[in-house]
């Protein structure tokens, strides 16, 4: 059975051990495990700052010794000399990557890149996962503790993970999801159309094998192309978004998202939905059909996001048109409807919490409401 979990799975599972490790009790440690660029740190960010939570991120990958076991100290003992350990670095609370909203919830030490520890860092890895403690210091009481780390196979110079310390975690592997990013990522950061309608249609290059020295897929490069490309403005040549896209994700990823860019640029989404231009859709084939659709919501999307999903008569008209698209499309390409229309239905869900719009489009195609609304 395959247990993987999407990143929004994950969220209750977090939420259920922040609690239980702060009971007092004994707990074990949630550790999530996932190849690198998944989104792993993005996840532990976005749950501290819509739960209210604090945030300290301790790199496990840059991490001394001395800064998890403090330094030596002689302090005189009355009747000698004895040893005492300075407080470690990683029991500062001071400094937060994300400050609590009040004083009354946790904070969360998230240990990133766990799979990084040799074995002398994990001897005192065991006793703060077992005790809370090092030497004579204390997490304070409010202190959560979340782990996060690479698996053996992804090439990130992976530490087997010592018995009675692997004894104590609670692994929770996760698995990439488009849908999910989509919603719950890509438009939140407002990560360009093409490519999210791109990796919509071709999953397969969401996440790539992780690769050493070269570029590979994953949602992080992917996030990291769309920026590039739009800092490079609205104009991109084909040398251009290929030296952008491989050295981001790969050759074979660039090639394929050139093909699928060069499609989604063709229509003018403006004269088919406001001046009436619109195609013939027999004579497209899948891709083209795709890449037409897609073009013309992301239009849409574009316009209604910048009156928060209300209407006016201008995008009255505009989804009038697209119904029609949809309806003519449905004839000759009605597997593409559902795909072409996801990134809208999931745009409002995430702002409004409904599905307003995709539903109007819709009101004459039942079955394929039906069979769109199940990626909700």
């Amino acid at each position: 059975m395959n247990t993987g979990l999407t990143l929004s799975e994950t969220i209750p599972y977090i939420t259920r051990h922040t609690d239980s490790g702060l009971t007092g009790r004994t707990w074990s440690i949630l550790w999530l495990s996932g190849p690198p660029g998944i989104g792993k740190s993005d996840l532990m960010r976005q749950f501290c700052q819509q739960k209210g939570y604090g945030l300290k991120v301790v790199y496990m990958a840059t991490l001394m010794l001395e800064q998890i076991t403090g330094l030596p100290m002689v302090q005189d003992a009355g009747n000698g000399k004895q040893v005492r350990w300075s407080c470690p670095e990683i029991f500062n609370f001071d400094v937060l990557e994300i400050a609590p909203a009040n004083s009354n919830v946790p904070i969360i030490l998230f240990l990133d890149d766990a799979h990084l520890c040799n074995r002398q860092i994990q001897a005192y890895l065991f006793q703060l996962l077992t005790y809370r403690t090092i030497h004579d210091h204390r997490l304070p009481e409010r202190v959560a503790m979340v782990l996060a780390g690479n698996r053996s196979t992804d090439r990130a110079d992976f530490h087997e993970i010592l018995a009675p310390v692997a004894n104590r975690i609670f692994f929770v592997d996760l698995r990439p999801d488009v849908d999910q990013w989509t919603r719950d990522f890509a438009m939140q950061m407002g990560l360009r159309q093409d490519v999210i309608t791109f990796l919509q249609h071709y999953p397969e290059y969401f996440l790539g094998t992780p690769m050493e020295s070269q570029a590979w897929s994953s949602p992080r490069s992917w996030t990291y192309a769309s920026h590039t490309l739009n800092a490079c403005g609205e104009e991109l040549d084909e040398k251009t978004l290929f030296v952008i896209l491989s050295g981001h994700v790969g050759s074979d990823a660039a090639t394929k998202f050139i093909e699928y860019h060069q499609l989604f640029a063709k229509w003018d989404a403006h004269r088919i939905l406001l001046e009436g231009d619109a195609p013939d859709t027999e004579q497209l084939n899948k891709i083209q059909a795709y890449a037409l659709l897609s073009a013309c919501v992301a239009y849409l999307l574009r316009r209604l996001r910048a009156v928060n999903f209300q209407t006016n008569p201008e995008l009255d008209q505009a989804l009038s048109a697209l119904a029609a698209l949809i309806m003519a499309m449905s004839k000759c390409h009605r597997e593409i409807v559902p795909l072409g229309l996801k990134t809208l239905l999931l745009a409002e869900n995430q702002a409004t919490g409904a599905t307003t719009m995709v539903r109007r489009l819709l009101t004459k195609a039942d079955a394929v409401v039906a069979e769109l609304l199940t990626v909700t």
